[in-house]
């Protein structure tokens, strides 16, 4: 069985903004529950020179947006500067999650055989597409949702593997998309 670059990008990515969605929603339980400010926990980081979990939501969205506009041949929008509010944020990953849904095998495909330039501040320089896709469109989002939960289990927030993993079952796999 062969996988389309829409196969191998869109439903992962769909499913991890509705799991980064959830970790919002344990976010805000969490600071309730441990009688903390409201929106104490959207300022958490690992470490000092990393983005703050809510930073985590806005950085992640607008870097999804950019990519999946190169991988279909269109300009990025310009980063969208998000409200650091769960309510805010929520309806970020809604968004982003609603645009996700709106792509097509159809305008992905070719989107392996294209070059792509990519500039600062992580990586510069010109990458073909399979390259881009697996070497830093992947693992660029992941990345973001891993530490999404990394900063709510160093906060001691009751978040597991399950979570990370999302809803899942045999008979609808990525129940979240």
């Amino acid at each position: 069985m062969s996988f389309s670059v829409f196969d191998t990008i869109i439903p992962g990515m769909a499913h991890g903004f509705a799991v980064l969605d959830t970790y919002l929603d344990h976010g805000k339980v969490f600071e309730e529950e441990n009688g903390l400010r409201p929106g104490e926990v959207l300022q958490a980081r690992l470490a000092p020179d990393m983005l703050t979990f809510g930073e985590q939501f806005s950085v992640v969205a607008n870097k999804v947006e950019r990519h999946v506009s190169f991988l279909i041949g269109e300009d990025p929008t310009a980063p969208n500067d998000v409200e650091q509010t769960y309510t805010a944020l929520k309806a970020r990953m809604t968004g982003v999650r609603s645009y996700l849904h709106s792509i097509t095998a159809e305008q992905l495909s070719g989107a392996e055989s294209r070059t792509y330039h990519i500039t600062p501040p992580i990586v510069r320089g010109w990458f073909g597409g399979a390259d881009y896709i697996f070497y830093l469109v992947i693992p660029d989002f992941y990345f973001h949702v891993a530490t999404a939960h990394a900063v709510l289990r160093h906060l001691g927030a009751r978040v597991g593997k399950r979570d990370y993993l999302g809803w899942l079952n045999m008979e609808n796999p990525g129940g979240y998309s």
